[in-house]
């Protein structure tokens, strides 16, 4: 496709191309048209006024050049995404660092991730990473024994009826644990199946919600687009964009929980902060650098509540892809299985004992920052792994910026206020730069092979770079060596093989993805960890 484009203006679907996206824009994932806008009309693409919770002036933008200028080059020139579809996730994480901007005409953000900072960084991780091995070891024995299930509803019970593993709500319980480990503490666990259950409630009503502000757009402008006669324009009818009563209440309900959860978890380092080791503890005393100020009890509880919803709900998701993945790909498993193995920390009885009887066990790999640092070292094939995963499946498959000046990309000049849609998911799957993009293939990742800048941000990219990527990838990282170090994972339903699999992706049930909040599996995934012998 011609790019930039020749004659200055952008791709725009045609009526009848329209037409041909309404059966989408109603029932599929945000994220399919995405790639078919993009397959169709290039990299800097007009949406129709009919695009769901969105006003004129809204274009996609998939190249990595215009990518990289928008979040990295000159990221002045661009403001938070400032349309209706944004704001209902933007009202739960208010004032948290998840949701603040360097663009919002304060020092917010550059305050609240100067004081946040030193928690988020790789080195901070390192030594963390014992205990996540250790936790996570913790749940597969639960994960294993369905007499182990806790309570709660669909969205946080982990086990099937047949005893098999729904392998979301397993990751969910998982990074909120491991979550707890790095920043919340242990006593997460006490509100765990109440935040899994909150966010799986605010996720199900934003997307209905998203649904009805589709189907309403459509019958109020559908007609009146098509120039319908009056007779049949009146028979389209225009549904209601509420929730409904109902729906209403249960989303006050779960931000009722998720206020408790935060408000109890904050109370406790309030009223003893020195029992606590780990990142509310100190950022309840910690005094910013520059100023000298503290956060206060209410910010604190702030962050609590968005790094619950981010902090668990985007590594879950990916960790679920991850697993899907993996299922099917027996020849993968078993390249981190000797990988994890060779670590120091997830070393078998045999080689702990060899190593102690020639007295080579001077080190002990869960004493200090650098046994962390060695362990994820390690682990290059299970990074790639990660990494690859992250490519077909980001976390966040869709955000925004709108211009606060006129700007030209791709050879087109978009006015000041124009919304902008970049999609790593989109960029991620054009191959134009990912070679047979829908294969999973690690090796893509391997030490010297090359990417165009901005063909791969999972994170974004630029001073808005997610500060969580470091504790994200350490999860996974530990996550996925730790499991497989001792298990085996395969799909519970025969019909979509059960061991030993072949290296076929024909072996994977068939799954869409969810965009509502962060982009997840739109169904459930059901797995077996198998004890290796």
């Amino acid at each position: 496709m011609a790019y930039p484009y020749p004659d200055g203006t952008p791709g725009e679907p045609s009526l009848r191309g329209v037409l041909e996206l309404v059966p989408d824009l109603v029932s599929s994932d945000p994220t399919a048209v995405a790639v078919k806008l993009r397959d169709r009309h290039g990299y800097v693409v007009r949406i129709p006024g009919l695009h769901p919770a969105l006003d004129a002036g809204v274009y996609l933008v998939t190249h990595p050049d215009d990518v990289q200028r928008i979040l990295q080059t000159a990221p002045n020139d661009f403001g938070p995404l400032d349309v209706p579809g944004a704001h209902d996730f933007g009202k739960v994480v208010e004032n948290s660092i998840v949701s603040l901007s360097a663009e919002d005409g304060s020092d917010a953000w550059t305050q609240r991730t100067r004081m946040l900072h030193p928690e988020f960084t790789e080195r901070a991780m390192y030594r963390h990473v014992p205990a996540m091995v250790e936790e996570t070891l913790a749940s597969l024995a639960a994960f294993t024994n369905p007499a182990a299930e806790s309570v709660g509803s669909a969205g946080s019970r982990v086990h099937t009826p047949d005893g098999a593993v729904s392998l979301l709500p397993a990751m969910r319980r998982l990074s909120l644990r491991l979550l707890g480990v790095s920043l919340f503490g242990a006593d997460v666990r006490a509100h765990e199946a109440q935040v899994i259950d909150a966010v799986d409630t605010l996720r199900a009503a934003f997307k209905r919600r998203q649904v009805n502000v589709v189907t309403g757009r459509l019958t109020r402008h559908l007609p009146e687009e098509l120039h319908l006669p009056a007779f049949l324009g009146d028979r389209v009818g225009d549904p209601h964009i509420r929730l409904g009563t109902r729906t209403e209440r249960e989303v006050y309900d779960a931000l009722d929980a998720l206020v408790g959860a935060a408000d109890a978890i904050a109370g406790r380092r309030e009223s003893t902060p020195r029992a606590f080791d780990d990142g509310l503890a100190t950022w309840l005393v910690r005094p910013d650098p520059v100023t000298g100020d503290v956060l206060s009890p209410d910010t604190v509880r702030q962050e609590i509540l968005g790094l619950l919803i981010a902090g668990h709900a985007t590594t879950s998701a990916a960790l679920t892809w991850a697993f899907y993945l993996l299922a099917s790909r027996p020849a993968v498993q078993e390249r981190i299985h000797a990988e994890a193995r060779g670590t120091d920390l997830l070393a078998s009885l045999e080689r702990v004992r060899e190593e102690a009887a020639a007295g080579d066990a001077d080190v002990d790999p869960r004493s200090d920052t650098e046994a962390g640092a060695a362990f994820l070292d390690a682990l290059p094939y299970t990074r790639q792994v990660w990494q690859e995963t992250l490519r077909l499946y980001p976390a966040l498959p869709i955000f925004g910026r709108t211009t606060k000046r006129e700007v030209e990309l791709g050879g087109v000049e978009l006015p000041a206020g124009s919304h902008l849609l970049v999609s790593p998911y989109v960029t991620h799957r054009d191959p134009a730069f990912w070679p047979d993009p829908e294969r999973f293939d690690p090796d893509r990742f391997a030490d010297g092979e090359e990417h165009t800048p901005f063909a791969y941000y999972p994170f974004s990219g630029g001073r808005h770079a997610c500060l969580g990527r470091e504790l994200a990838t350490t999860e996974a990282l530990v996550v996925l060596a730790t499991t497989l170090a001792t298990h085996r994972v395969e799909f519970a339903d025969h019909d979509a093989g059960m061991g030993p699999h072949p290296d076929s992706a024909a072996y994977e049930p068939a799954v869409d993805v969810d965009s509502a909040i962060n982009l997840q599996p739109d169904g459930d995934v059901a797995v077996r960890f198998v004890p290796r012998d």
